[in-house]
């Protein structure tokens, strides 16, 4: 028997642990009237002396404060990780302010456009597919990794810049990498068009959320979903993830209306 399980026995109120004939029992409320609630052996009994998780309790054993603390320590490591049935972890590639690659796990269950991808309450259909998702986190991606976001902190080590000479704080000095993601994230914003390319900025890099956005936006309630979704249809054919639609011919008589 592990010892969580008659740790745990022996640690409801009142319960003790006593000898046997052979090993040793729990009883519940400490009542040998009783069958004993579990057993244990001679060597279980002997590491549990030895480890301080009993203490005496005149001619039994009750459970000590050291006991309490492996069980719950015990419980904590058998539980199952609430948190994790909410995270999808994949590792991403993360750029420092030199330029090197680090592939560290990053939650994508975190994004701003996961809630849409989730099917609705009453079993309908969700707004997103796993692409626009994907589309819309290699925009966020680009954006975190340009100079378009910026450090996250003051530098205090940089050296203050003369008239005329530029510091190390310009944005045309910093690395190559970081200059081309700010062109990558410009030209999908270009992709996604006036209008809709103010939605993704507000959605998937500022993390404004849909109420707010659309308010920003003076868009009626409740409007902002179906353009979001076209705007991620764009930049899904943008960067290759989905193949682009055939171009209508006003001309043929089947697209006629």
């Amino acid at each position: 028997m592990s010892t969580a399980r008659w740790l745990s026995r022996l640690a409801t109120p009142g319960a003790r642990l006593g000898a046997l004939g052979e090993g040793y029992g729990v009883w519940p409320k400490g009542d040998r009237r009783r069958r004993p609630a579990c057993r244990i052996g001679a060597d279980a009994f002997a590491r549990a002396r030895m480890d301080g998780l009993i203490e005496p309790d005149g001619q039994d054993w009750r459970i000590s404060e050291a006991g309490l603390a492996r069980l719950k320590r015990e419980r904590a490591a058998a539980a199952p990780d609430f948190g994790a049935q909410h995270r999808e972890m994949r590792s991403q590639a993360v750029f420092d302010q030199d330029g090197r690659e680090r592939m560290l796990p990053a939650n994508i269950a975190g994004s701003p456009l996961t809630r849409y991808a989730r099917a609705a309450s009453s079993g309908g259909a969700p707004a997103l597919d796993p692409v626009h998702v994907a589309a819309g986190e290699r925009l966020r991606s680009d954006y975190q990794r340009s100079t378009l976001s910026g450090p996250a902190v003051s530098d205090w080590t940089r050296i203050p810049a003369g008239r005329g000479c530029r510091g190390r704080g310009d944005p045309d000095d910093a690395p190559a990498f970081r200059l081309a993601a700010k062109h990558q994230v410009m030209n999908a914003l270009a992709v996604a068009g006036p209008g809709l390319d103010r939605l993704l900025v507000n959605i998937c890099l500022r993390e404004l959320g849909m109420e707010r956005s659309e308010r920003a936006l003076s868009w009626p309630a409740r409007s902002g979903l179906p353009v979001l979704r076209m705007a991620l249809e764009r930049l899904a054919v943008h960067y290759g993830m989905k193949a682009p639609e055939r171009i209508a011919d006003p001309f043929r008589a089947d697209e006629q209306a």
